[in-house]
């Protein structure tokens, strides 16, 4: 396209373009790049007197398009210009049927782009385009409510309720995509329109309850069930039902709400022969699996079996959710000599499978089988034919354990000696005359104190950490050296933690009248201290090592309950 003819066409200069089609009429068929004509450009940039011109010279161009299939008439309603809409649509018949590469009609531009005005000249005695839908099986109320144009869908749904019908490729309804979209005040209004809408299953099977609970959207789940609450036993593809979702999410708030108009969902299974204590169990949420065990149907599900032979505690103990497997273990109900089709018991298969990194986890997941296994029918584990009694694997595990244990031992070592020696030449110096000599300059800032008080823990835990793990190595036994280890380990992060703290206040203090200089050292410290975020891993496993070896009372259940304890190795 001629530059000249382009600028014209973009800034509507009407008399330079008739003098350039005078001198040359088949300028007007010339396209830029993107095929776009001079009428893409003047309805994009809404230059109706120059739209109306170019229609009269030449009204095929109407309806040529662009590389991407769209028309003028889906360029201006991209960009909303609603006189050129409103020449259009006296022009063309059946302009909101027109579709480009990617099956959008014009409505589909006009909704996308929040152009609401436009959208409604353009059904104008014609609603029923309102239903178009697109390659991707689209139509414009989908666009609407993806996009959170809630009251663009609101207005779509009140001119043509037959919206409502329209099924997506995946099978999924507008309600489905409302509910993804979190719009509780659609969901509202196709529930009071079209209540049969909520047990409408997608490709996968699912209904809409299916995807509010695995959202988590408590007031969703809520809205649905009391519309109807027969939706929580709709199964998918997969035979899950709504509660099985919850359950594998660890949202117990959603469990109790599934549970209480539809208690006997509690005993479905999905297609894999699971039930929901089987799907807590094995993503490793201890407070879904203490509350199924305080339900009165508890002891039908723990010790259920799924297609592969496994109880939950297999699935929990295969992994190394060692919470998990230490409160099933321990309860009275769950029979743990159970095997699976592979003939072997929870213990077994901790013992079978590689611990893929997560050494730690392995061990206290052991820890927890043999201590119950220990408690409940004394030394089980010398019964041969029992347990898992490969020499050469708990030897190797053991050789794993020792390994670390050396990792720990270097760490905590060096980090005692860099403590030990920062407390013995502390930020600031000395007083070096007068009453107070030999204490420090800076002892009355806070920053000086906080110092103290971190390189203090620093040195302590650290001197700790490698005390239990000397005292720990001079065990032969695994099982003794593994009741140490976690507690070495998080005396070990302690100890890196308080490092890094007497580390930043060491600084800040000194750097205390170069205020800038300070706060940027300090948030530039503590953003990369967020890496120890992993703590709460190791405090974890130092809590439940600290369980594993004593008897658990009722009265600790009770604690974790209302404590809500829970721990996670995922």
């Amino acid at each position: 396209m001629d530059q000249k003819f382009l600028m014209a066409a973009r800034t509507g200069d009407l008399n330079l373009i008739k003098q350039l089609v005078d001198a040359e009429t088949n300028i007007l068929n010339a396209t830029t790049p993107q095929g776009n004509t001079a009428l893409h450009m003047a309805g994009r940039f809404g230059h109706k007197d120059l739209v109306e011109q170019i229609i009269n010279w030449h009204p095929n161009l109407i309806h040529k398009t662009n590389l991407n299939g769209e028309t003028p008439f889906h360029v201006a309603a991209k960009a909303g210009r609603l006189d050129v809409i409103f020449l259009f649509k006296a022009t063309v018949e059946n302009i909101a049927w027109v579709k480009d590469n990617n099956g959008d009609t014009p409505l589909h531009c006009a909704v996308r782009n929040n152009h609401k005005l436009v959208l409604w000249l353009l059904v104008e005695g014609d609603q029923e385009a309102l239903r178009l839908v697109n390659n991707a099986g689209e139509s414009p109320l989908v666009v609407a409510i993806d996009l959170g144009l809630t009251n663009v869908a609101h207005s779509i749904i009140f001119r043509n309720p037959l919206t409502l019908d329209h099924i997506g490729n995946n099978g999924q309804t507008p309600l489905h995509r409302a509910i993804l979209s979190r719009d509780l005040a659609i969901v509202d209004m196709i529930m009071v329109l079209k209540p049969e809408l909520i047990t409408l299953q997608d490709g996968r099977g699912r209904n809409p309850l299916h995807y509010a609970v695995s959202l988590g959207d408590y007031e969703m789940v809520k809205k649905l069930l009391e519309c109807n609450s027969s939706a929580a036993y709709q199964v998918d593809n997969n035979r899950q039902i709504p509660l099985h979702f919850a359950a594998k999410n660890g949202q117990v708030n959603l469990l109790k709400l599934l549970l209480n108009p539809c208690p006997d969902t509690v005993e479905m299974i999905n297609n894999e022969q699971q039930n929901i204590l089987h799907l807590s169990a094995k993503n490793g949420y201890m407070n879904v699996v203490l509350y199924v065990l305080d339900l009165p149907e508890a002891e039908d599900l723990v010790n259920g079996s799924d297609i592969a032979g496994n109880t939950p505690l297999h699935l929990a103990a295969m992994n190394f959710h060692s919470n998990v497997v230490y409160f099933l273990s321990k309860n009275s109900k769950v029979n743990i000599r159970v095997m699976n089709q592979d003939s072997q018991t929870a213990l077994d298969v901790v013992y079978s499978i590689d611990d893929g990194g997560m050494e730690l986890q392995k061990l206290l997941t052991l820890k927890a089988l043999k201590s119950s296994y220990m408690k409940r029918a004394g030394d089980l584990l010398q019964e041969g034919g029992f347990v898992y009694t490969d020499v050469e694997k708990k030897n190797k595990m053991g050789q794993k354990s020792r390994e670390m244990a050396t990792t720990m031992l270097l760490m905590a070592t060096l980090i005692a000696t860099f403590t030990f020696t920062a407390a013995f030449t502390i930020p600031g110096g000395f007083k070096n005359n007068g009453p107070d000599e030999g204490m420090s300059t800076l002892l009355g800032k806070s920053a000086f104190k906080a110092f103290v008080v971190t390189d203090s823990i620093a040195f302590t835990s650290s001197m700790t950490a490698a005390v239990l793990v000397f005292w720990s190595s001079s065990y032969q036994v695994t099982e003794s050296f593994m009741d140490t280890l976690p507690f070495a380990i998080a005396f070990t992060w302690i100890a890196l933690v308080a490092m890094s703290l007497a580390f930043v206040t060491g600084l800040f203090v000194v750097l205390s009248k170069t205020l800038w200089l300070a706060n940027w050292f300090v948030s530039s410290v503590v953003h990369r201290l967020q890496f120890f975020t992993y703590l709460d891993r190791c405090f974890s496993s130092c809590s439940i090592a600290c369980h594993l070896l004593r008897p658990l009372s009722l009265a600790d259940v009770t604690y974790l309950k209302t404590t809500r304890f829970c721990l996670s190795f995922d």
